[in-house]
């Protein structure tokens, strides 16, 4: 029986075994899993090592961790009673038995790999996201709301600490050779601002992936999609796949931005609206926080949480959240209370440079 516990860690060292392989570590006391991991060889996915990303999330089988510090806002309390923890945060109080994504072969979903390839296309959407198209030297597969690790080999400071990002568009049933992100440029942000600065078609790029969590359950609830930003790649990811069904539920989209020059893939959410299948209704609802007084706008102005009950019943919906944590956390609070946890689902987009390595 696994159990997270609160109590101080035992002065002693503890064995890691990682499930279904032959891989395992000795973890010293006050050593994190992720660190003893990574010391040891056994390649866990990660990416800030503080608790903020939420990348490596492991399943725990067997005996006792000491959590660092509050993960709830990638592992919430259902999923912390089953055991999942975030290998960065995660003190051991006994020898351990994990399931690692992409180690362990019974962990759900398609397996973690690394890809190389190069960038076939890095398309303008809007003045400060590109659709950036990688052509891969062997295929992959993922979920839809699922994200990869990319890096840039022979980079100085990019070819051995990866950017995280959504795959935009619905998998295709089968592993595929191409693959497709939404990247915002972040000032100072390394990576954007070598993809941004010339054309870089052609340029070798590795991924490391499928990632994360953020997919589609409870499907049968009436759905409430929210993104802000390039947030709205994993939800235009969800999209697309529901829509290839026979049937999908009614679904809620709101797409939070400062002002119209920061809207994109118009065109896109139109042919969704326009084909959603059955005969449930998919509405679409931009959000604008900082349009300009003088501007011809005469959609929704404020923040995304002012207009939730305008347009479903937010006890009997689930909700996708992706963008930015202040965000998030707003809605979170709006909706606290109101629906229940389980169907409540969230992917906080944060930048590197807003995280602290410890």
């Amino acid at each position: 029986m696994s159990t997270i516990a609160p109590d101080p860690a035992s002065p002693n060292s503890y064995q890691l075994i990682i499930e279904g392989t032959p891989l395992q570590a000795c973890v010293a006391s006050g050593e994190t899993v992720l660190k003893a991991g990574l010391r040891s060889g056994v390649k866990i996915a990660h990416l800030c090592m503080v608790g903020e990303c939420g990348s490596c999330r492991c399943r725990l089988l067997r005996g006792k961790v000491r959590l660092k510090k509050d993960i709830s806002h990638h592992v919430d309390h259902a999923a912390l009673r089953n055991g999942y923890l975030l290998a960065c945060q995660s003190e051991l109080l006994s020898d351990v038995l994990l399931a690692v994504p992409g180690l362990s072969p019974d962990v759900h979903g398609p397996a973690l790999v690394t890809r190389s390839g190069r960038i076939k296309s890095a398309v303008a959407l809007n003045h400060n996201i590109r659709h950036l198209v990688l052509e891969l030297d062997a295929p992959i597969s993922y979920q839809a709301g699922q994200y990869a690790q990319l890096s840039i080999p022979g980079h100085p400071a990019l070819a051995h600490e990866p950017r995280c990002y959504s795959f935009c568009s619905a998998p295709l049933g089968h592993p595929q050779i191409e693959v497709e992100f939404h990247v915002r440029l972040v000032p100072g942000g390394q990576f954007t601002e070598w993809l941004f600065a010339e054309d870089r078609i052609g340029e070798r790029i590795e991924l490391t992936g499928p990632l994360g969590d953020f997919t589609t359950q409870n499907a049968q609830r009436p759905m409430v999609l929210i993104a802000g930003g390039s947030g709205l790649a994993p939800i235009k990811s969800i999209l697309e796949q529901l829509s290839a069904q026979k049937s999908a539920p009614d679904v809620t989209l709101f797409f939070a931005a400062r002002t119209q020059d920061d809207l994109y893939c118009l065109g896109e959410i139109a042919q969704l609206q326009a084909n959603w299948p059955g005969r449930s209704r998919m509405l679409f609802e931009p959000v604008l926080s900082n349009e300009p007084g003088h501007s011809t706008w005469g959609g929704l102005t404020g923040y995304c949480g002012e207009y939730i009950s305008s347009f479903c019943s937010p006890a009997d919906s689930s909700f996708y959240l992706c963008g930015a944590p202040l965000m998030i956390d707003s809605i979170l609070r709006q909706l606290e209370g109101v629906v229940e946890p389980q169907y409540i689902h969230y992917d906080r987009f944060i930048d590197r440079s807003n995280m602290t390595q410890q």
